[in-house]
């Protein structure tokens, strides 16, 4: 039966797998493997007898052929190459000043058997090194490649340390970025704040991508933050809900809190209303009255709001009425009634300011 190899370049966190070759190989093995691009330096993470369901098969794979177990005078000869990596980036820096282009060298990767000078950079516009690889190459007399890449791509082959307090997910086992939108932080109860939802390179943290599938599972099944609950005789608020630890926390009309499982919370949907009544399980205990839950609530289409044009025509404004909005019938009946008008605010405003005479 055969079996297959899991392989880690030297710096790209891509992980690529290989059929097993007649190698006694074992984990954490370092190997030197022959590429599309030439000879590299890789190691071993895992050797199974099937790949992954998430693994598909490539039409020309990248890795095609682990040629042997790296011994003592590769690893010399790694250490040289990590060397010249340093030395040649600060030349081609130099170099990037000297044309005045405007990007930002990142890194320098030489191949296993110097055949090829990769230099990753990162630019927000386009940019015509045509110049610039004429003196790289006069200088490393080797090809050489330049590759633009993002922010994300820079912080996986950079690294870095996350807000978790660990190392970045894309350098440590991402293949490839997935997705993320702010509707995956609403379902893990998050706050929206861009500062607290952000990653280092500036764009949304790939955690939520990879927790989403956990908390979408509890989705409809609960109820929301601020919505109502029976428990016992008692209404209380949700106030939290804690995937991880399943519990529910509640508050009281008497302002006292209290944590419960969320295995004991139970729902069902009322058939007049359509609203979702919740409650907490007791043990021997029946469904409790969900009819306090119904109290203040409108009868179902009377909180619909009307659209314009739909109420009561205005009526129009006759001769008879005044400027002022005083009818005439009302006028009169004053003057009848010998009621002197009412004054205004204005008017009694400048009778409370005029001074009052002094006593003599």
């Amino acid at each position: 039966m055969s079996q297959y190899v899991s392989l880690r370049l030297r710096k790209l966190p891509v992980v690529y797998w290989i059929a097993k070759p007649d190698i006694a190989l074992e984990p954490t093995q370092d190997v030197i493997v022959t590429t599309q691009h030439g000879c590299e330096l890789a190691k071993v993470l895992q050797i199974a007898d099937h790949k992954p369901d998430s693994v598909k098969d490539e039409a020309e794979p990248f890795v095609l052929e682990i040629l042997r177990i790296a011994d003592g005078d590769d690893r010399l000869k790694i250490a040289d190459l990590l060397k010249k990596e340093k030395e040649a980036f600060l030349q081609a820096r130099e170099r990037v000043q000297f044309h005045k282009l405007p990007m930002k060298l990142l890194k320098a990767e030489y191949l296993y058997d110097f055949s090829r000078l990769v230099l990753y950079f990162k630019s927000d516009n386009k940019v015509d090194f045509r110049d610039l690889l004429k003196s790289l190459a006069s200088i490393f007399k080797t090809r050489i490649e330049l590759r633009q890449i993002g922010v994300r791509d820079e912080t996986r082959l950079l690294g870095g340390i996350g807000c978790c307090g660990k190392e970045v997910c894309c350098a440590q086992f991402m293949n490839t970025f997935y997705p993320v939108s702010t509707k995956m932080a609403k379902e893990q109860n998050l706050s929206l704040n861009p500062a607290k939802l952000s990653g280092i390179c500036g764009r949304l943290l790939c955690c939520l991508a990879h927790e989403h599938e956990y908390y979408a599972s509890f989705h409809g099944k609960f109820p929301k933050i601020t919505a109502e609950i029976v428990v016992g005789a008692e209404i209380a608020r949700v106030m939290d809900i804690n995937y991880i630890t399943q519990k529910i926390l509640l508050g009281f009309a008497d302002r006292h809190k209290a944590y419960y499982d969320l295995d004991k919370v139970c729902g069902r949907k009322d058939q007049t209303t359509g609203r979702n009544l919740w409650w907490v399980s007791i043990p021997d205990a029946e469904e409790p009255d969900l009819g306090i839950l119904l109290k203040n609530l409108n009868p179902p289409g009377s909180g619909k709001k009307k659209k314009k044009g739909e109420g009561a025509p205005k009526k129009p404004r006759s001769d008879s009425d005044s400027p002022d909005g005083d009818s005439s019938v009302d006028r009169r009946r004053s003057e009848d009634n010998d009621v002197a008008p009412e004054a205004s605010f204005d008017d009694t405003k400048k009778r409370n300011e005029q001074p009052e005479d002094d006593e003599t």
